[in-house]
C-alpha cells in the first residue's frame, strides 16, 4: 500500500512539473543506507544530498526532503529503522533549492506532515518557484502550514528546534538548533543551512537577490555566534559525512559527529571564500 501511494505521489510531481522531476537520478541523490548519528537524530538521506529525521514522543520531524528521486529512499529509511512514514509530523527545510524540498509535495502527500519554512524560502515553496540568486530548478507547488521567523521554535512532543535565519544562499535559508541526550550527556545540535554562493551567482549588483552581501554577513556572524557539539548539514561533504560514518562504524571511543573544532573550521573557512570572493568581484 505504502509503495502503490509513493507511486502516485510521485506520478503527481511528475504531472506538475513536467516531468522533470523525474529525471534520471542526478548526481548526489544515489542511495545511502540509513543510520542512527547520536540520540534521536538519524539520517535517511542520500550519499550527499542530506535528510534527518528527529524522532519525538509524539512523532517525526523530517528535515529537508531532496529531490523527487530520493522520495521512496527516504520513506524506506525511516521504515528501515522501525518508524513508519506515517510518524512524519513536521517536515523543516535547511533551504528552497529543487536538490532540498523538490520532495516536499510528494512526502506531504504520502505522510500528511505539516510543513513549516521562513519568509521568502515559505513563499518559494509554495510557489514551486526557485527565488534565490540562482533561480535554478522549480518543483511542485505545496502549500505551507506555518511560516516562520527568525528566532521561532517548533516543537514536538519532547523535542525543540529553533530556526536561524542564515539568508544569502537563499533568502530564507535557515539553520536549526536542538539539544539530544546520549551516554548520559546532553549535546548541542547544528544543521547548517548553507552557507557557499552558487557557481554563476554574482555578489555585487544581483537584481534577483539585491541584499546578498549583507544577507551573507548576516549569517556568518550568527553562526560564528553559536557553538554546538554536533555538526551537521544539508550536504554530507560540507562535514565529512561519509568519512565520519565510515568511523562510527568501525567502532571506537566517541562519536565523530561531535565535532565542534570542525564546525569552526567550517564556518571560518566559509567566510573566507565568500570574502575573497566578494573581493574579486569588486
Amino acid at each position: 500500500m505504502r509503495t502503490t501511494m509513493t507511486v502516485v505521489a510521485l506520478m503527481a510531481v511528475g504531472l506538475a512539473t513536467g516531468f522533470e522531476g523525474l529525471r534520471a537520478q542526478r548526481a548526489g541523490s544515489q542511495p545511502a543506507e540509513p543510520y542512527k548519528v547520536i540520540g534521536n537524530i538519524y539520517y535517511v538521506g542520500s550519499i550527499d544530498v542530506s535528510a534527518h529525521i528527529i524522532a519525538t514522543s509524539q512523532g517525526l520531524i523530517l528535515l529537508d526532503t531532496g529531490t523527487v528521486d530520493m522520495v521512496p529512499m527516504i520513506t524506506s529509511g525511516i521504515q528501515k529503522l522501525g518508524f513508519r512514514t506515517s510518524d512524519v509530523r513536521i517536515m523543516l527545510s535547511s533551504h528552497a533549492h529543487w536538490d532540498h524540498v523538490e520532495g516536499h509535495a510528494a512526502i506531504k502527500k504520502i505522510t500528511g506532515g505539516q510543513i513549516m519554512a521562513i519568509g521568502e524560502d515559505a513563499a518559494a515553496i509554495e510557489a514551486g518557484k526557485d527565488n534565490s540568486a540562482l533561480g535554478g530548478d522549480g518543483w511542485a507547488p505545496v502549500r505551507v502550514d506555518r511560516v516562520l521567523q527568525d528566532g521561532d521554535t517548533v516543537t514536538l512532543g519532547d523535542m525543540t528546534l529553533t530556526a536561524h535565519h542564515t539568508p544569502g544562499h537563499t533568502k530564507g535559508c535557515t539553520t536549526w538548533t536542538t539539544s539530544v541526550n546520549e551516554g548520559g550527556r546532553s549535546y548541542s545540535v547544528v544543521f547548517v543551512g548553507g552557507t557557499g554562493v552558487n557557481e554563476g551567482v554574482r555578489l555585487t549588483g544581483n537584481t534577483r537577490h539585491p541584499t546578498i552581501i549583507e544577507d551573507y554577513a548576516r549569517t556568518f556572524r550568527v553562526l560564528k555566534a553559536l557553538q554546538p557539539d554536533v555538526f551537521l548539514g544539508q550536504h554530507g561533504n560540507m562535514y565529512d559525512m561519509q568519512g565520519k560514518r565510515a568511523r562510527q562504524q568501525a567502532g571506537g571511543v566517541g562519536n565523530p559527529f561531535v565535532d565542534p573544532e570542525g564546525y569552526r573550521r567550517f564556518v571560518a573557512q566559509q567566510e573566507e571564500n565568500y570574502l575573497k570572493r566578494l573581493a574579486g568581484e569588486r
